[in-house]
């Protein structure tokens, strides 16, 4: 017989999803870690829990963080990610990442890689790849491009028919709403005939 731990007792992210009508699991399911495992930030041993799953406005949503040691040289170092994946049309896999130092140097003299875009700023923040330019074009609208400059740390992914919100380090129980939110603002830009695509 399992027992349902009081809500004070529940981990903080549990207590968060509970609240908000979601699903939560301390630890991914086999299949759960199957169908995330193409993802770049999760290697073969890494560990995936604090699962959150739900629907976000009628999209399935999942939440979790993954995590994983390096050794450093002279010790281990633990790396983690936190990811929000809610479900999209088979769109062309297309990536957003934040720039390093040195890339962003190379954007300022226009020698940088990725894609071109028509905010200078967005263009020296961010590395746009995509299996069809035309696609990420329509996506990447200027309106687009200045909703994701309010957060220049994360990662977006989209591929295998889904958006993937990735931040740096583990999961903050008392950011998941804003990430939600930010989820949202970014279908808010998403321009109609992509949705039918």
């Amino acid at each position: 017989m399992s027992r349902t731990l009081p809500t004070a007792r529940m981990p903080k992210a549990a207590q968060v999803a509970e609240r908000l009508g979601f699903s939560y699991q301390d630890k991914a399911t086999k299949s759960f870690r199957a169908a995330v495992s193409d993802l770049p930030e999760i290697p073969g041993g890494a560990k995936i829990r604090r699962v959150i799953t739900g629907e976000l406005d009628g999209r399935e949503l999942m939440i979790f963080e993954a995590s994983y040691m390096v050794f450093t040289g002279q010790t281990m170092l633990q790396v983690a990610y936190t990811f929000y994946i809610v479900h999209a049309p088979a769109w062309p896999r297309t990536n957003i990442t934040s720039r390093n130092f040195f890339d962003r140097l190379l954007a300022r003299l226009g020698r940088a890689k990725g894609l071109k875009l028509d905010s200078p700023e967005f263009n020296i923040r961010f590395k746009v790849t995509s299996d069809d330019e035309d696609f990420a074009i329509a996506l990447l609208s200027p309106q687009m491009q200045e909703f994701l400059l309010t957060k220049t740390t994360v990662k977006w992914r989209i591929s295998q028919g889904r958006v993937c919100l990735v931040y740096s380090g583990t999961l903050k129980s008392a950011r998941i709403e804003s990430s939600l939110q930010r989820i949202r603002g970014f279908w808010e830009l998403v321009p109609q005939e992509l949705e039918r695509w």
